[in-house]
């Protein structure tokens, strides 16, 4: 028995029928996502800049990358694995460089499977997870000073 008692064979029939619940909901939010998403991935990942040559304007190079992604092989898979499996394909250092052969048409994006889908999937994890420290990092930070205001604020009010 746990802290609260409980059985632990009906904790576990709870788990087992929530997940079952909930098994369409994950499956549409698997299959599906949007530009948004994915570009937040990308900057996640490390990609930051615009393309400053685009005859629009300033164009941030996630919203290049991803509509490059979109058009060669769909968002259904998501960009990461078709964007770190180009990188490594080109022998590439940065999604910088990238971004920069995308923009001057010397990528073609491919969905990768087997090792290839493997190693750009690691590749991935590694980008977004350090993305996702410095996030973390930022938030501590963030907390550190709000409490530091309040303490001199004598604990008063919101910020």
């Amino acid at each position: 028995m746990g802290l609260l008692d409980l059985d632990p064979a009906v904790v576990a029939r709870a788990r087992a029928l929530a997940a079952r619940a909930a098994e369409p909901v994950v499956g549409l939010a698997r299959a599906h996502t949007t530009v948004a998403v994915e570009r937040a991935t990308l900057r996640l990942a490390g990609l930051t800049g615009a393309d400053t040559a685009h005859r629009a304007g300033d164009v941030p190079w996630v919203n290049r990358v991803v509509d490059t992604v979109r058009e060669h092989c769909g968002l259904e898979h998501g960009v990461v694995l078709p964007v770190f499996h180009a990188v490594a394909e080109l022998g590439l250092r940065s999604l910088v460089e990238l971004a920069e052969a995308t923009a001057a048409g010397q990528v073609r994006f491919t969905v990768p499977a087997g090792v290839a889908a493997e190693r750009a999937g690691r590749a991935a994890r590694v980008a977004v997870g350090r993305g996702l420290r410095a996030v973390d990092r930022s938030r501590v930070e963030r907390e550190r000073l709000v409490a530091r205001l309040g303490t001199r604020r004598g604990g008063r009010g919101c910020i």
